[in-house]
């Protein structure tokens, strides 16, 4: 009988102990809260983190509860953003979160060597920018949303809201990957359409307003490349181009909701729940390299308003076209 007792007792023990460890196993799990950084340069992009957040809770990371943001605002400049991922870097984040081509590229360079995982957000051409080795195999540590080149297909439609266009006042960044490429392929698609282009490079805000402020005669409508640098001063492009009722072509929704005319490019909120798909999986073990780099949703957007604004009548069956109209 007390050989009977002992076991059952040690039996006991061993069933107490097993249900400690294991509940104790499951408190530490749930505890687990992640650190997701994010790396942004234009304050456009930033509804991009909305939407991530928005695809994030629904995948059932609740912030303050399993997963927390850092990001202090869009840098001030490039060169701030050597200071944003030192801090990430010093906050031991789980992965990071990166908008525009600039901001990924430099995040790549500050991050190699360690293990964060990097998510970018959106991107021209990740492989030509030198940012993943394929799209199907991006390598190293880091995958992401590309929008391709939709350039051309963006003249095409501001054609379309105005076929009486011929010669258009562009810029280029030649600090951006992004912007030489587009700058690139709207060169060589213009001559298609008997369009003329006026280019001039600009970096800084105060370049932009000496080239607004020399803008050549007899111009038609105003081209911005896709670029972080442009989307973040489109209030500027907008109130020149209105003054001077001129059709404003900009690289993205978001620039068409604050006052450019059209775009063809992707919405930042839709491309931010994309990219939270790929975070669960990447936080769930998956590793960046086996998950190719996806694409964006592209749009038409046309604003209403702004063709009020500078007299352009704009057809009906090209209104019924776009995806988004803004009234």
């Amino acid at each position: 009988m007390k050989t009977a007792f002992k076991t059952l007792f040690l039996i006991l023990v061993i069933v107490l102990l097993s249900s400690i460890l294991l509940s104790a196993c499951g408190e530490s799990s749930q505890k687990k809260i992640y650190k997701i950084g994010v790396v942004n340069l234009a304050p456009p992009l930033e509804p991009i983190l909305e939407g991530f957040q928005i695809g994030m809770k629904e995948a059932g990371y609740v912030e303050g509860q399993n997963v927390t943001y850092i990001y202090d605002g869009p840098a001030a400049n490039p060169s701030a953003l050597d200071g944003v991922l030192d801090n990430l870097k010093n906050e031991n984040v789980d992965l990071v979160l990166t908008f525009g081509t600039l901001a990924t590229l430099t995040a790549k360079e500050s991050l190699a060597g360690t293990d964060i995982p990097i998510i970018f957000g959106p991107v021209t051409d990740p492989v030509a920018s030198g940012i993943v080795n394929s799209v199907l195999s991006p390598g190293g540590n880091i995958t992401g949303i590309q929008t391709g080149n939709p350039t051309p297909k963006r003249l095409e439609w501001l054609l379309k809201i105005d076929p009486a266009i011929k010669r258009l006042y562009t810029f280029n960044n030649p600090d951006d990957n992004s912007s030489v490429q587009a700058l690139a392929a709207l060169t060589e698609t213009a001559p298609t359409f008997s369009v003329e282009l006026v280019i001039r490079d600009v970096s800084t805000p105060e370049e932009i307003t000496d080239a607004l402020n020399e803008m050549p005669e007899d111009i038609d409508a105003i081209f911005l490349p896709a670029s972080a640098f442009f989307e973040k001063n489109n209030a500027q492009f907008v109130e020149f181009a209105n003054a001077q009722k001129l059709p404003l072509a900009a690289p993205a929704t978001a620039n068409v909701r604050d006052g450019a005319i059209i775009s063809f490019g992707h919405d930042n909120i839709p491309l931010g729940q994309q990219a939270s798909r790929l975070a669960d999986q990447i936080l769930r073990g998956v590793k960046p390299a086996d998950l190719p780099v996806e694409s964006a949703d592209l749009f038409v957007s046309i604003n209403l308003k702004t063709a009020e604004i500078i007299g352009l009548n704009i057809p009906d069956e090209i209104i019924r076209q776009a995806n988004i109209v803004v009234r």
